[in-house]
């Protein structure tokens, strides 16, 4: 077997060796000469892949062509029917479409490209060029804002009418119906400088909580959150608000006969009278207006007293509020202050009064200013005859005399402040919506314990008969007292004649 295997690899090495030998001896170089055929097929892929390579050139020139003119066209906000656009078929496609097809048409419903709707649209342009502004202006009747008189500006603006007219009632003391046409140059001046003040302080405020805070959105105190849209009705109702609180506040004094008492020091309390006789150590004179009238009033000796200026008396008001354990917000102080500035710049055109004119009482000023058709008139002018008759049958007295008086004043006027805290709360409707909630909101604090920690950080304070309560029982409690009673003490009060309007029936 071995011999056999030898052999077999003996002869194909032979064979191997033999056809090795025919290929080397062939001639190769003529016969490819020889070989013709198939070359077709080669120079048809050359000419191919050349004009390949000349399409892809086209397309880049072409591509690049159309880069440089998308780079150098304007945006679209500035396309005219001028220059490129005459002869650039793809915008011109590009703006008609965009006129047709548009999120403001109903296109399942009217045909963009319909003579009917070309129609419609030419007959709203009319409507609108017509009519532009909704006041029945045309053409020939139409003039710019500046060209028109201030009463269609102030109708357009009405924010800016209330700013302006508060301003001016504040500066001249005057009637809504005599607002001018146009006020003094630098009455405008001082209102852009007052506004200033007034934002000054908030945008301050504003800025520290924002900082803070690090909330995304904030608004100015006594501002809404949507200034506008809701401005109108939020200051609207601020207003309201601020004319309920005067009414009230007038009302008080009305009460015992202290409005229009502006030559008397009205004393009410024990400190009160102290700083009454101090004012010329005790040399004036007390007079009673009867039993009824919880006050005494106090005339110094000399001469007679002045009308406190009003940034005398806000600020008279800011430090009892301070000393109260109560404080004004920061805003409304800011604007508080403002406005006893404007009060001040009366001085100038009425002789350095400022709420009456020269030889005028304060009842006649008051009575002056407020218009016969106002509801209130009636009621302000049968105090004023009730005030004068009250005054004419005045009793003098001695200093015992006043002394002896003062514990049982002081005792109903804390009644009356009591009182008057109900008929707030539960008689005027700017007030009373706002304090049920407040009411509820120290009730749920209290029901959840978290009523004191309010208490103890000075979120909130609690003042009951001039003290400072800090316990959170106390205070929910005081609630819930105040508003069992304060129905009754509504139905009271509204229960009650002024003898002045029962003569007048």
């Amino acid at each position: 077997s071995n011999k056999e295997t030898l052999q077999c690899l003996k002869e194909f090495h032979s064979q191997q060796t033999a056809l090795l030998d025919a290929v080397l001896g062939e001639n190769h170089i003529s016969a490819v000469k020889e070989q013709t055929a198939g070359w077709e097929l080669f120079d048809e892929a050359q000419v191919s892949c050349a004009k390949s390579v000349e399409k892809s050139q086209h397309i880049l020139r072409n591509g690049a062509r159309a880069l440089w003119i998308s780079f150098q066209n304007p945006p679209i906000n500035m396309l005219s029917q001028s220059e490129w656009l005459d002869s650039d078929q793809y915008w011109q496609a590009f703006v008609e479409k965009h006129h047709f097809y548009h999120n403001h048409i109903a296109s399942a419903v009217e045909d963009p490209e319909s003579k009917e709707y070309d129609a419609k649209q030419k007959a709203d342009l009319l409507k609108k060029w017509e009519a532009f502004d909704g006041r029945g202006t045309v053409r020939q009747n139409n003039k710019l804002l500046y060209q028109r008189p201030s009463y269609e500006y102030y109708d357009l603006y009405r924010g800016t009418l209330i700013e302006h007219m508060i301003y001016y009632l504040t500066k001249t003391g005057g009637d809504a119906r005599m607002f001018p046409e146009t006020m003094p140059v630098q009455w405008f001046a001082e209102i852009y400088s007052t506004r200033f003040n007034i934002y000054n302080v908030l945008q301050r405020r504003k800025r520290l909580e924002h900082e803070s805070t690090l909330k995304r959105a904030l608004h100015h105190d006594f501002h809404p959150d949507d200034l506008e849209h809701d401005g109108e009705a939020h200051f609207g109702k601020l207003i309201a608000k601020e004319t309920a609180t005067t009414e009230l506040t007038v009302a008080r004094l009305m009460g015992n006969y202290i409005l229009f008492s502006d030559a008397y020091i009205p004393v009410q309390s024990g400190m009160a009278f102290y700083r009454a006789i101090q004012a010329d150590g005790g040399k004036g004179t007390f007079y009673s207006l009867g039993s009824d009238v919880h006050c005494l009033f106090y005339k110094p000796a000399g001469e007679a007293l002045t009308t406190p200026d009003p940034k005398e008396c806000f600020t008279a008001l800011a430090d009892h509020a301070s000393m109260t354990g109560r404080r004004f917000e920061v805003g409304y102080a800011a604007a508080f202050e403002c406005f006893t500035d404007v009060l001040e710049s009366r001085k100038e055109g009425l002789g350095g009064s400022w709420f009456t004119a020269p030889g005028e009482t304060s009842s006649d000023a008051f009575m002056r200013r407020i218009k016969k058709s106002d509801p209130a008139y009636e009621i302000y002018k049968a105090y004023a005859t009730e005030h004068a008759e009250r005054w004419a049958g005045a009793k003098a007295l001695s200093m015992d005399e006043a002394i002896a008086q003062m514990p049982e004043i002081e005792r109903k006027y804390q009644l009356e402040c009591e009182e008057y805290g109900n008929v707030i709360f539960g008689l005027s409707d700017e007030f009373s919506a706002a304090g049920k909630l407040e009411a509820e909101q120290i009730s749920k604090l209290h029901d959840l314990g978290k009523l004191q920690a309010q208490l103890d950080s000075g979120a909130i304070v609690a003042v009951s008969a001039g003290a400072k309560v800090s316990k959170a029982a106390d205070v929910a409690k005081i609630v819930e007292d105040f508003e069992a009673s304060k129905d009754k003490a509504v139905d009271a009060v509204l229960a009650t004649k002024v003898p002045a309007l029962e003569k007048k029936k």
